[in-house]
């Protein structure tokens, strides 16, 4: 075929028709010998390309050569290091089992400043000591936040990979991307949630002062009263109930640290209160490092069909979870205070387990 085409002037068409008239029980079509001279042009050869076989031989050798991959590059793939050593996946992930080395995931944390450590640092030195003087403070500490959700939101749980013979705990900062739509407010307080508040609209700081003060308030009232023990006796003390917020701007508003003031007079936390709130620093946030993930990992199991589903979705998921989680949630609190203490006001999520 590569002569007929040479003869006819290069021309596929006129080399197809000669090649099938000489060999009529093959009908090639001209598309056939371009891809056919392309070919030989390239390899000299117009037979079928060999392709190296991967390598199944697992000796000293070949296992060095493929731990030597992960470490020189720690966040590769298993596809990856068998392209480039060309031995098959199935052994790769053999080696990887002799020699004890697993994918981690990778963390993102938030991203924390220059300044941030110090204020963490005094934050959980307050409040170790306040615990410690009363062992019961967290039972009335208000936890509260805002969180949105939207109708068609996943959560991600793979991330990435970090190859090792053992756990490195790596990690990566990331700014934390807020999807639309709806506004959720919530609090934790002893054994119950407070709300959850659904807010129509962006929380503005007089909507947030305006839900304190007529809807808030109530709730945390009615919260109070109706938690006691088995004898009657009230869990919760009016008398160091503390609130707690994150330092957004509708908190920091003047006429809302204002009715902080007086409805928990030397008791609230956040931005310029009392006690001071550490910016960035949503891991000592039981709502952000518990609540809002509890939620969302139940209500997205299956897609909700519309906004109302997913208000009642969270409102059930709230009302459903047991003292027992909310005494464990304490008790993480309280220790991550120490692990922050621990590493001198810097991340340390990803060292818990």
């Amino acid at each position: 075929m590569v002569l007929i085409y040479g003869a006819n002037n290069e021309s596929a068409r006129r080399t197809a028709t000669a090649f099938n008239e000489r060999h009529p029980d093959r009908n090639v079509s001209h598309v056939y010998v371009m891809k056919l001279l392309t070919k030989f042009r390239a390899t000299g050869s117009v037979g079928n390309t060999k392709h190296n076989r991967r390598r199944t031989i697992l000796d000293e050798a070949a296992q060095i050569e493929v731990l030597g991959h992960f470490v020189a590059e720690p966040t590769t793939s298993i596809r990856k290091v068998s392209k480039e050593t060309r031995i098959a996946t199935g052994s790769i992930q053999k080696v990887t089992k002799i020699h004890k080395f697993k994918p981690y995931k990778m963390h993102i944390l938030h991203e924390l400043q220059d300044d941030d450590h110090d204020r963490r640092i005094q934050f959980c030195e307050i409040m170790t000591e306040f615990i410690k003087q009363t062992p019961n403070l967290l039972q009335s500490v208000i936890f509260s936040d805002e969180c949105t959700f939207f109708l068609n939101e996943k959560v991600n749980k793979q991330n990435c990979r970090y190859w090792s013979d053992e756990n490195p705990h790596q990690f990566r900062e990331g700014h934390t991307q807020y999807p639309q739509k709806i506004n959720v407010w919530a609090g934790i307080l002893g054994n119950t949630v407070i709300g959850p508040l659904f807010i129509n609209g962006n929380l503005t700081a007089e909507v947030y002062l305006n839900m304190l003060d007529e809807t808030v308030d109530g709730l945390i009232t009615e919260a109070v009263e109706n938690q006691r023990d088995q004898y009657g006796q009230p869990l919760i003390s009016e008398d160091i109930l503390h609130f707690q917020q994150d330092g957004a701007p509708p908190h920091y508003a003047a006429l809302v640290r204002e009715w902080l003031d007086n409805r928990f007079p030397g008791r609230w936390i956040g931005r310029r209160g009392p006690i001071e709130w550490p910016a960035r620093s949503p891991d000592l946030s039981p709502n952000d490092f518990f609540l809002w993930g509890h939620l969302k990992s139940v209500i997205y199991k299956t897609a909700p069909e519309n906004i109302q589903v997913l208000k009642n979705r969270i409102t059930t998921v709230c009302r459903a979870i047991t003292p027992e989680t909310f005494q464990k949630v304490r008790q993480e609190f309280e220790a991550r205070l120490y692990y922050c203490l621990e590493k001198n006001g810097e991340h340390f999520e990803h060292l818990i387990n």
